[in-house]
């Protein structure tokens, strides 16, 4: 029995789940001590993260699945690790980050709570299917979450110019990219480990709940994908609201330019020195020459108007 002050446990009399928070070497030589597990199991536990997989071994069975971690101080996602080692009386978890879902769970069962005697008073196998369940389930308030985001950006991408809306329509893209890479293998996973469960692990008597797993994962796949051609299609329509909004101001600016144009020509033109300037001596010269500079001015904005350029 695993020294519970090393690692917190909850058990009953015929099954157990140790809780594993850290992979320091002295954390793993204590799990290969105990349990003599397959080293290259082992050595997956450590960083970096690995990818999503399911292997059966001599009496255990080893799993790796990724889920999406919110932080909540830079408002971004990013996936965490979970390791499996399942055996017929024993779930080992393992992971570093302090994922939530995982530690309530653990919590409320260490408590004594309603949440253990439905955790732990089958075999193995239904404990692994309630922890699994609540991690996939944690996942649609993060979806609900993103959608919420996804609605905010497209009002104010349509009612107000802001220049920090392209950092915050990333920042949305990232997160919707990180969970993707979260979630891309459970389906595969989970099916790989009903299809291939050893006898010592009756995922057979959970069949319906495990599929019902295997469709949590769908849903989550399918809607990921709906926001990641929500957050393109915003992004392509950002990218054209940014684009109409610089042609109109180059619109406005060349049409100024164009109509000081006269007004720069003709003082260029009686402001030379020379003689026999015509209007220059004529007594009332100043007015004539302010009125053929608004006369010039008023007739390029007669023409714009009339090409309908503004």
């Amino acid at each position: 029995m695993i020294n519970p002050k090393k690692f917190p446990v909850v058990k009953t009399d015929s099954l157990e789940w140790v809780f594993v928070t850290r992979n320091a070497p002295d954390d793993i030589n204590e799990l290969r001590r105990r349990y003599r597990y397959h080293p290259l199991d082992l050595r997956d536990i450590l960083p970096p993260v690995q990818r999503p997989k399911v292997v059966a071994r001599d009496g255990y069975v080893f799993m790796i699945l990724l889920f999406p971690i919110f932080d909540r101080k830079l408002r971004q996602i990013r996936a965490t690790e979970v390791d499996f080692f399942v055996s017929p009386e024993r779930l080992i978890t393992v992971n570093v980050d302090g994922y939530e879902p995982l530690k309530g769970l653990f919590e409320s069962c260490l408590q004594g709570s309603s949440q253990r005697r439905i955790c732990l008073s089958g075999d193995v196998s239904q404990l692994l299917y309630a922890v699994l369940n609540d991690m996939l389930m944690s996942v649609f308030p993060m979806l609900v979450h993103i959608n919420t985001d996804l609605d905010s950006i497209e009002k104010r991408m349509f009612t107000q110019y802001e220049k920090n809306l392209i950092q915050e329509l990333l920042r949305i893209k990232m997160n919707v990219v990180n969970v993707r890479k979260a979630m891309q293998g459970h389906r595969h996973t989970i099916q790989c480990l009903v299809e291939t469960a050893p006898a010592f692990l009756p995922i057979h008597r959970l069949r319906d709940y495990f599929d019902e797993l295997v469709d949590h994962t769908k849903e989550i796949w399918e809607t990921l994908q709906i926001q990641k051609d929500t957050v393109d299609a915003l992004h392509e329509t950002n990218q054209s609201l940014i684009d109409f909004r610089i042609n109109e101001i180059i619109k406005t600016l060349t049409i100024i330019s164009v109509i000081v144009f006269p007004l720069t020509l003709m003082a260029a033109i009686f402001g030379m020195n020379v003689e026999n300037m015509p209007i220059v001596s004529h007594p009332q010269s100043f007015w004539i020459i302010l009125a053929l500079m608004a006369a010039g001015s008023g007739g390029m904005l007669f023409y714009f108007k009339y090409r309908k350029w503004f």
